[in-house]
């Protein structure tokens, strides 16, 4: 698993806040949970190919940042995110909306309803991930920044990149376990581009249309659901 890029240069205003790669070892190498053989995972995805995809034209909270995008628009790694339960993920993939013009109310996209997917993943074998969550973030004084600041997390990403990239096999992580900023009290799953081959063998696919899904009906029909007003503002 290679690292970001030998030459990276994390900008000050966030190398002076982000925990070292020091700092971050041994605390991620005592915070490693496995998910059982079996359990099923959920990722929202608009398109087929973005159920594991190749490359990202596009990535999101843990990076990396722009910065680091090479002149032919690839990014040295990016993240594939996930989650345990099926509304984190849909919350996560912004599949649920909430549009400030009606408190109190959420909504689904008719982009979503048209087009959304939802792949589920049923594990093969255990998979192994860093459990940042819970004390981990505590003991590193980082968890209102993880749950509130998208470009600091960006950085952050890259730090976590270089502490997978130092790991030792066998029992490298695929990736880390993390607070959802949108479901709250859940947890969202990050997996490491360089682990997607093991992660495709890791695991059973099964692919549906988010509409056919019972719960699909189940969020329409929910006395909170309104469709947005025209010209509403949705929060991302």
């Amino acid at each position: 698993m290679p690292t970001s890029r030998p030459d990276t240069t994390i900008p000050p205003s966030f190398a002076e806040t982000l925990p070292a790669v020091e700092r971050l070892q041994p605390i991620l190498a005592a915070s490693v949970t496995v998910l059982p053989a079996g359990t099923r995972l959920y990722r929202a995805v608009r398109h087929l190919a973005a159920v594991i995809p190749p490359y990202v034209t596009r990535t999101y909270r843990f990076g990396p940042p722009d910065d680091l995008r090479g002149a032919d628009g690839q990014y040295p790694f990016y993240w594939l995110y996930a989650a345990q339960d099926l509304y984190t993920a849909l919350w996560e993939a912004e599949f649920c909306c909430n549009d400030v013009t009606q408190p109190g109310t959420f909504y689904i996209p008719d982009a979503v309803a048209e087009q959304g997917l939802i792949a589920e993943f049923t594990l093969r074998v255990d998979v192994p991930l860093v459990d940042l969550t819970g004390t981990a973030l505590s003991k590193l004084g980082i968890y209102d920044r993880i749950s509130a600041e998208h470009a600091w997390c960006e950085w952050l990403g890259v730090r976590l990149d270089a502490v997978l990239a130092a790991w030792p096999e066998p029992g490298r992580p695929l990736g880390f376990r993390y607070p959802s900023r949108r479901h709250k009290n859940h947890n969202a799953l990050a997996i490491h581009s360089q682990a997607l081959e093991l992660w495709r063998k890791s695991a059973v696919v099964r692919v549906v249309p988010f509409a056919e899904m019972p719960h699909f009906g189940l969020l329409r029909a929910d006395p909170n659901y309104a469709a947005p007003l025209p010209g509403g503002f949705s929060v991302e």
